[in-house]
């Protein structure tokens, strides 16, 4: 090869070079990750026990980043938590974080990491993979086991909603287990007359099954059938949390609460593949004035037609609070599918809300493409060394030359 053809050469690669780069230039970005807090401490953990706490990952990117969540240490056997997971910057993702002590270890203090990284791809947009720099943090992780059992509470909240004659008066309040046991709150409430003067009403209730470290509303509901058209005064006592607090409501003319809710929306994929499978949820509030019964029912069209119907069972949503109605559905044309419906509720019924969902074919050249940005990598790697291959045999042709 003569130094016309390694100059030819060298402008080849450098070309090749450069049309790798710019293609691929806006498809590598860095991620930064962020973890709060730095480290998880569970205090008075019984062997064989349970506690729990939360970490909060969040990214800089707009775009969905793949998270992986890995233990490391002498008691990653003990550590329970979602291992893969997205997050983008406007969604930061709450990871609860579990720890169950073995029943045969001592007593003491033991310590391990969570590694939580960033995956090395990301799905773009259009189907297309954006590489990502691998981010990695740790997070420290502290456990204390003893033996004592501790049984402490503490509840918060209380909180009554009137009602219409013959319908239920429902009690809140949140029961928060402080100790180190499984706990049943005892719930007890003594429904005094107008005048405070006597009890015309008893209710105990078992609050349900509370894990150590978590907090659990509890809701009670009491019928109103025999009490008179009136107010009331409530003593809710949580028993074992040595916790209570008055309250008054007042039963009412049957009619003269509002019943109303609203349908927020209905989210899902905004794009998918055949043969995947995608979560639909469709959230109801309940706005009015009194208890109600809702259930979502619905439909999935493609070009006109109806693929599958969605019918929830009813559920019971109390004031204020939102209900979401969860389907699943898996698309096998591509095409654009409309998910609509609405909530029907106490003889009402909201506005229809929908979304639309792009199903595209799933592609294998979505699937090969980072093997193509490798081979092309190493093609680039393979050029470049036979150039300096040729180069040391035109310089050592040369020097024969001169000899």
């Amino acid at each position: 090869m003569n130094k016309s053809s390694i100059i030819k050469s060298k402008l080849a690669i450098i070309f090749v070079a450069v049309f790798l780069i710019l293609l691929l230039a806006g498809m590598v970005s860095a991620v930064n990750v962020g973890v709060s807090p730095a480290t998880i401490t569970f205090k008075n953990v019984l062997r064989g026990g349970y506690s729990q706490g939360n970490v909060v990952i969040s990214v800089d990117s707009t775009s969905p980043t793949n998270i992986t969540v890995s233990p490391i240490g002498n008691i990653s056997s003990w550590l329970n938590f979602t291992q893969n997971f997205t997050v983008s910057r406007d969604n930061p993702y709450v990871l609860p974080v579990s720890v169950t002590p073995p029943d045969d270890i001592p007593n003491g203090n033991y310590t391990g990491f969570l590694k939580i990284e960033t995956a090395s791809l990301s799905s773009g947009s259009q189907g297309q993979f954006v590489g990502i720099v691998r981010s990695t943090l740790d997070v420290y992780v502290t456990v204390e086991v003893v033996d004592t059992q501790i049984l402490q509470c503490s509840a918060s909240k209380f909180s009554v909603q009137s009602a219409e004659q013959g319908d239920n008066v429902i009690f809140n309040m949140n029961v928060t287990n402080n100790g180190n046991v499984i706990m049943n709150p005892q719930v007890a409430i003594d429904v005094w007359d107008e005048n405070q003067t006597r009890i015309v009403k008893h209710v105990d209730v078992n609050g349900g099954q509370i894990l150590p470290s978590l907090q659990k509303q509890i809701s009670v509901s009491m019928n109103s059938a025999g009490l008179p058209i009136s107010q009331y005064w409530a003593d809710v006592s949580v028993v074992d949390c040595l916790a209570s607090s008055l309250l008054t409501f007042d039963v009412l003319e049957p009619g003269a609460l509002t019943a109303n809710g609203i349908l927020l929306d209905i989210l899902t994929e905004k794009t998918a593949t055949t043969g995947q499978t995608i979560p639909i949820e469709a959230s109801f509030k309940n706005t009015g004035e009194k208890e109600v019964s809702a259930q979502f029912q619905g439909q999935i069209t493609y070009n006109g037609r109806i693929v599958q119907l969605l019918n929830s069972p009813s559920f019971n949503v109390q004031i204020n609070q939102i209900s979401n109605f969860n389907f699943y559905f898996t698309p096998r044309e591509s095409g654009a599918y409309i998910i609509s419906g609405r909530v029907y509720y106490s003889g009402k019924q909201t506005y229809e809300s929908s979304a639309t969902v792009e199903v595209s074919s799933n592609s294998v050249f979505n699937v090969l493409l980072p093997l193509l940005y490798a081979v092309l990598i190493l093609i680039i790697i393979f050029l470049f060394l036979k150039i300096i291959k040729e180069k040391w045999k035109y310089k050592e042709a040369l020097r024969r030359l001169r000899k």
